[in-house]
């Protein structure tokens, strides 16, 4: 079996458009989406459509969770940031609402386990992960070693890495060039791969600057490196 995995799409349409394109010349099998679909980009309501419509298997990501239970639940939230998915949820109706709603926090397949990124199963707060803090803790050490799992895939941190058993995918949609990416498991040899292709950045940047929403400067700048 091949599964096509990617993360953190961030509202970038013509990178998810040119990354299903590309799944559907691989013989893949399953694809799975470990979530951030919106927030930051110019199309989240577009690139939740290409999900729907592709019979893609979506996690849901902190950006989901902002969206279905408000931002509320990071208290971290500043204003600019509450502003921003104020706009994303006049963007999105009861339709996207609903399939929101029903996706889950994890899938578990084989040996692996896909998530947006760690789940704190002592929590009970609708913001369920870790921060990224642990990353650089000897509890996340102990916690991947002791695993049940072979692999963890997990997106949210944006910079790809892979240590132990959990490898994390990074960002497909918020580059500061015209590359995108996901990775490719073939489940009969246990072996994974990166595939890198180009998009469409000039539309992507002719969309981002025609497009009037909530910290759009300030979010073209750090996300996607684009002066607006």
């Amino acid at each position: 079996m091949k599964i096509a995995i990617f993360s953190d799409i961030h509202g970038n349409l013509q990178a998810l458009e040119k990354m299903i394109e590309d799944i559907k010349k691989q013989n893949i099998d399953k694809i799975i989406c470990l979530g951030d679909v919106i927030g930051i980009g110019p199309n989240p309501k577009e690139c939740l459509e290409v999900i729907m419509n592709n019979e893609i298997q979506m996690i849901l990501g902190n950006h989901e969770l902002y969206y279905l239970y408000g931002t509320k639940i990071d208290y971290k939230m500043e204003k600019g940031e509450i502003d921003h998915h104020n706009w994303i949820k006049e963007q999105l109706n009861e339709k996207y609402y609903n399939y929101l709603n029903k996706q889950p926090l994890k899938i578990e397949f084989n040996d692996m386990l896909f998530e947006h990124f760690l789940i704190d199963n002592n929590t009970t707060d609708f913001y369920p992960f870790y921060s990224l803090d642990i990353l650089k803790k000897q509890e996340l050490k102990d916690n991947i070693s002791n695993s049940k799992y072979n692999r963890i895939f997990i997106g949210h941190e944006h910079n790809p890495f892979e240590t132990n058993k959990l490898i994390c995918v990074g960002t497909s949609g918020c580059t500061k060039n015209n590359e995108t990416s996901y990775i490719i498991i073939d489940t009969n040899n246990n072996h994974f791969h990166k595939k890198y292709l180009n998009y469409d950045r000039e539309k992507f940047i002719e969309t981002l600057k025609n497009k009037q929403y909530p910290d759009r400067e300030i979010i073209s700048k750090i996300f996607f490196g684009i002066e607006i």
